[in-house]
């Protein structure tokens, strides 16, 4: 039997994935939308907000969740969204297919399937106003884990009808048409749509025409209107098999349903009251799970199979793209290899946990400590239904922290500051992109002012998702307070606080700098410029059409602008071929501050020959600031998992790695605006601000406060210098991984892990940390005071041509780095000692400054509280 394919596949592209929650052990559907289209947007959106209305009713599928990111952060170019729901494991039409091939159905096997559904029609039709389902059909009917039927696909529900006259236009009809073709599907179609010239009304009578023929189809296998011939429709011309008598007892109930004229057919409730009589007069329980379907499927509801494709996609996951010829909601996956479950699962648990805040009907909204949250994008509109409804978000804030909250929005969309009573610092950057470094150190400079400025303040940070960006700036604030010194430990406490939050190495090698720059031996960014002479990738990757080579080019940017490009017409770029050996591009451009450097690969296509264009696939993209490239370096080498975007794995050969030939030049280029870390103290800063009491400071340091290992300055890059005697192991060759992912572990990572399990059989020291011991609401220096004395509290970073104190700390690589750091990379020592810790006198407990807090408000000694945070008015420049 053929269907038409469902409202989904026709106003975008959907794939289903069998979603497991890794902690719970339970399983989900996960439907992911593509939509290009706003209108599409909003027809995906109304169908979550039907689900989420309609959710809770035993007959119908159990929304748990949605979620959505825009086509700017999306890899496919289109917006993306997510539908998390119950997992039902059996279409109706796969069991009545295995049960038909032993005989006929019973009457009491039809009579529960058809009054499970029509109260899950009901329960539609009783919502204000009423809820037209429009595309009722066997494809949409699920059988649930238990053995119930569970109604599902409602993307084609609406709560519009339609009462036609004499004085309608041609062309109102014709659209009113159009809008029906997209929403419904021909065989089930009723007389008063096929002929909007009958000027019947279309309300939710036409639901009752579809359960006609929902039963007719139960009863005798074939549908009433198999040809979906338009004349038989709009004169009801079917027949009931005259020698039937198994299913008699329906056969009153087809004809009432199926009439012409829809005012003369039963409504749901009337519809309802005579299954139930039926039920009554045959001594059945309609509402029981029907046990005949489970019996011939094994047992329950999991053994369908399938009519689905397994594809692949740019994250590396492997989906199943529905087949779009098959009517049902759920195309469930099944069959495939261990891998692809894992990968599945793993990425279904992200979301899950993404969400669950949502499944629980609250809002998402999580607590790294209490004085720093983190939340999804604050929508307005139709929006709300899959994000934090901003009136929401505005009063549950008011109601926790009244007058002591300000938001950082990290997204590139805006809202109106007051919905915050102005308190909202617009610091966002383009997606999928790693933040400019000044912005970043001048994000978390302001939540530290914010918070020393009083106890109660909190910081309450956003991106669309509260994921990737939020996670950057959360991390790396939690790396400027200084209670993390490597960016593993804080995306690890972000991760169990909050969620996986997805990010890409440069993301972390950004947080990284962060550590280098509040480190007791700080790394400031020099201002040298650096001269990138070559591009060289080894082996060469495989992105032909017959994977054997690859025809490169690259954009550089520096910020937001792009400075260079060696795109040239097709012939002209050269391609390597495998027996290369290494792919190289020439660039000989100077850069300085935040580079982003984006490769790919051209291709050539029939269309594009024509229409003199070239098409081009991305191979990666690397992110890094100048600043930390070591003045004698001549090399930055950058591992596969060190690179962003570089997903399809089988393209990158074994050991595949990218080196910039670069010279540093001798002299200072400083920028015309004064970096924000050249007027901060940073002797000061303590974790202790992040935390509201000494208990919460203890909880913290009892689950993710473990002493950390020795690290390496910089970030996911390694440095050749000119000297030809360097080595392994000299301090000029220095390498920090940031990703655990990749196959082929650098050598400090084996030995971090040498070392973190022969420390590890040791009894744990007393946990500390590496700051000085300071009281956060104190104000400790005359550059604090000076920030804080007039009414704009950011105003020493926020006008970088004040006046303001010099550096405390020297600029990083205006030396070699320390020869310190070499000494964990000494293969000499094959069984390193733990790290020593320092006595009590050089670094004090720093929970035994709490009491103070309370003795310094009563004093006085603590910023006003009237004095509100302005927004960050920084034009942030972001790549």
């Amino acid at each position: 039997m053929e269907h038409s394919p469902p409202f989904w596949a026709t106003c975008g592209f959907a794939f289903v994935y069998e979603a497991q929650d890794l902690g719970s052990g339970k399983d989900y559907a996960l439907k992911r939308l593509l939509s290009n289209e706003e209108e599409k947007n909003k027809a995906i959106i109304q169908e979550v907000c039907f689900m989420k209305k309609l959710s809770g009713h035993p007959n119908i599928v159990q929304f748990c969740s949605a979620a959505s990111i825009g086509k700017e952060e999306s890899d496919t170019g289109q917006g993306e969204f997510l539908l998390l729901t119950e997992l039902c494991k059996g279409q109706l039409v796969e069991f009545l297919k295995k049960v038909e091939s032993k005989g006929p159905i019973s009457c009491d096997t039809v009579l529960k399937i058809f009054y499970q559904t029509c109260r899950a029609v009901q329960h539609m039709h009783k919502q204000k106003p009423p809820i037209i389902h429009r595309d009722l059909k066997v494809e949409n009917l699920l059988i649930s884990n238990q053995g119930t039927i569970k109604l599902c696909d409602f993307g084609s529900a609406t709560t519009i009808a339609y009462y036609p006259d004499y004085n309608w236009s041609s062309q109102k009809r014709a659209l009113v048409e159009e809008e029906i073709t997209r929403n419904t599907t021909p065989m089930y179609r009723t007389p008063e749509m096929v002929d909007l010239y009958s000027n019947f009304p279309i309300g939710e009578k036409q639901d009752i025409w579809a359960l006609g023929c929902i039963l007719y189809l139960l009863c005798f296998r074939q549908h009433p209107f198999e040809d979906g011939a338009k004349l038989r429709i709009v004169n009801g011309k079917y027949v009931i098999p005259q020698n039937d008598t198994r299913y008699s007892v329906f056969h009153d109930l087809i004809r009432s349903a199926l009439k012409v004229n829809p005012e003369e057919r039963l409504s749901i409730t009337e519809l309802v009251n005579q299954l139930q009589e039926i039920a009554a007069a045959r001594n059945v329980n309609p509402k029981s799970p029907i046990t005949e379907l489970l019996e011939q499927n094994g047992g329950y509801g999991n053994n369908a199979q399938p009519r689905a494709s397994v594809t692949s996609i740019s994250h590396g996951l492997t989906v199943a793209e529905c087949d779009q010829t098959y009517g049902g909601f759920f195309d469930i996956l099944r069959g495939g290899t261990e891998r692809f479950f894992t990968n599945i699962k793993d990425t279904s648990s992200k979301v899950i946990q993404s969400v669950a805040n949502y499944a629980k009907g609250d809002l998402d909204i999580s607590y790294i400590t209490s004085r720093i949250a983190v939340m999804s994008f604050p929508a307005e509109g139709v929006e709300s239904a899959i994000k934090n409804n901003i009136e929401d978000v505005r009063l549950c804030l008011d109601s926790k922290h009244p007058g002591h909250y300000a938001v950082y929005n990290l997204s590139p969309r805006t809202y109106r500051p007051s919905r915050f009573h102005n308190r909202v610092s617009e610091c966002g950057w383009p997606a999928r992109r790693a933040p400019n470094l000044q912005n970043l150190y001048s994000i978390c400079k302001n939540m530290h002012l914010w918070l020393k400025q009083d106890q109660k303040n909190v910081c309450i940070v956003h991106c669309l998702d509260g994921r990737a960006a939020s996670a950057v700036v959360v991390c790396s604030f939690l790396c400027f307070c200084r209670l993390f010194t490597t960016a593993e430990a804080a995306v690890y406490m972000f991760s169990m606080k909050r969620c996986p939050p997805g990010i890409w190495p440069s993301h972390k090698r950004y947080i990284e700098y962060m550590c280098d720059m509040m480190a007791e031996e700080p790394i400031i960014p020099h201002s040298k410029p650096i001269l990138v002479r070559s591009i060289i990738m080894t082996p060469v990757p495989l992105f032909s059409k017959q994977r054997n080579g690859c025809r490169p080019f690259c954009e550089v940017y520096v910020g937001d602008e792009r400075v260079t490009t060696t795109s040239q017409e097709y012939d002209k770029m050269k391609e390597f071929k495998i027996e290369d050996g290494k792919a190289v591009i020439p660039l000989g451009i100077t850069v300085q501050g935040d580079v982003l450097i984006v490769i790919y690969h051209a291709r050539s296509t029939l269309g594009g020959r024509l229409q003199a264009k070239m098409a081009s696939m991305k191979m990666f993209q690397i992110q890094f600031h100048t600043g930390f490239v070591p003045r004698n370096a001549t090399t930055v080498k950058f591992a596969k998992y060190d690179l962003d975007a570089c997903d399809i794995q089988e393209k990158y050969p074994d050991l595949f790695q990218v080196n910039l030939e670069v010279e540093v030049e001798p002299r200072d280029r400083p920028s015309c605006e004064q970096p924000p870390w050249d007027n901060m103290n940073i002797k000061g800063l303590n974790p202790k601000i992040l935390f509201s009491t000494r208990e919460e400071q203890q909880e913290i340091l009892s689950k993710f406060g473990k002493p950390e290992l020795p690290r390496q300055p910089g970030s996911t890059a390694q440095y050749e210098a000119e000297s030809p005697h360097s080595s392994s192991t000299d301090a000029n060759n220095f390498f920090h991984s940031l990703d655990w992912k990749g196959t082929c572990f650098p050598l400090n990572f084996v030995l971090k892990f040498v070392i973190f399990f022969f420390w590890c059989a040791i009894p744990p020291p007393p946990l500390y940390f590496l700051a000085d011991p300071f009281d956060p609401f104190t104000m400790s220096s005359s550059s604090d005071n000076q920030a804080l004395s007039g009414p704009d509290l950011f105003g020493d970073f926020l006008h970088p041509t004040s006046t303001s104190t010099s550096s405390t700390v020297p600029s990083a690589h205006s030396s070699l780095p320390p020869s310190s750091s070499s000494d964990f990379l000494n293969l000499g020592n094959l069984t390193p000692e733990p790290p020593k810790i320092p006595s009590s006198t050089s670094h004090p407990d720093l929970l035994g400054g709490w009491d103070s807090w309370a003795d310094a408000s009563a004093s006085g000694n603590v910023a006003s509280p009237h004095l509100n945070p302005l927004p960050l008015a920084l034009s942030l420049q972001s790549l």
